[in-house]
């Protein structure tokens, strides 16, 4: 138990600062573009898990949160005149 304590402190503490590292140099402009980036990724992820689980509902769910959170985005990028790199 102490084990799985500390490796779960130590992703904690890394995510959060992996987390802040990432978004800490988005302007004004670029942060709903990088919300449905993270939208995007957590319907992935969800997408993922539902294959890990052998859950097809949670697979459909996160294909379809992660497509509609990719194309979203993309919709946005053009709006802009940005590319996604650079946002």
């Amino acid at each position: 138990p102490n084990l799985a304590l500390t490796a779960l402190t130590a992703s904690i503490a890394s995510s959060g600062v992996l987390g802040w590292h990432m978004t800490s140099s988005i302007g004004g402009a670029d942060m709903p573009v990088v919300i449905t980036v993270l939208n995007s990724y957590s319907g992935w992820a969800l997408c993922a898990e539902g294959f890990m689980l052998d859950a097809p509902l949670m697979t459909t769910v996160g294909a379809l949160i992660g497509c509609s959170g990719a194309a979203l985005t993309k919709i946005m990028c053009d709006a802009m005149n940005r590319d996604i790199i650079s946002v």
